[in-house]
């Protein structure tokens, strides 16, 4: 089965969106309309309240305006329209960092959208979040940390090619053991055999 991207550009602070990333269906939500003209992307959709944007939407692009007094964040408003349009995989950018609420919602958003049979990652302040829920992903060896946390639950999981390896360890939503692994292989192997792990890639020793 054919997987269609979307490719969602968020408002959190840093506006730094990696060269080459984008994909698919383009949508600005809001402020990130700004992020994305100032990266030189015109987005194929601009979607939101618009209580943030400083800029105009360009002409010729899609505006999707709703009042300001809802339930869905602008976030998830674009994950949606993303899904009406067919996209069944979405990259979040400019999506972590900012107001820790906001990247809560946004994790919180993941894991609805993950329950749908939609894969979703995060991107922002140099780092890359995820969640896997069952099966194993594969990870190319980077400079930085890789931190494995249980989800929703504890979380039997895995960790091959690391600093740290683990093996079947039953994770737990009260004791953080998977934080700050390294990658120590030309490529890693994290395995969920029960629950769902919260995956983050920080790239950089910062």
């Amino acid at each position: 089965m054919s997987t269609k991207t979307g490719s969602i550009i968020c408002g959190a602070p840093d506006g730094t969106i990696p060269a080459g990333e984008t994909a698919g269906l383009v949508i600005a939500a809001d402020r990130g309309l700004e992020h994305a003209l100032s990266a030189g992307i015109t987005p194929d959709i601009a979607v939101g309240d618009f209580d943030s944007a400083r800029v105009a939407v360009p002409e010729g692009v899609e505006c999707i305006r709703v009042s300001p007094i809802k339930d869905d964040t602008d976030a998830l408003l674009a994950a949606e329209t993303a899904i009406e349009r067919g996209c069944d995989e979405l990259r979040f950018f400019c999506a972590l960092g900012g107001r820790l609420d906001h990247t809560i919602a946004n994790i919180q958003m993941l894991n609805g959208l993950m329950r749908r049979g939609v894969k979703a990652a995060l991107y922002g302040t140099g780092e890359k979040v995820y969640l896997l829920h069952g099966g194993s992903v594969e990870i190319a060896r980077f400079e930085g940390y890789l931190s494995v946390f249980a989800f929703g639950g504890s979380a039997v999981v895995s960790e091959a090619g690391v600093k740290y390896p683990l093996d079947r360890h039953r994770l737990t939503e009260d004791f953080p053991l998977g934080v700050s692994n390294e990658v120590t292989s030309e490529k890693s192997v994290v395995t969920v055999h029960e629950g769902t792990a919260l995956i983050i890639e920080h790239y950089g020793k910062e």
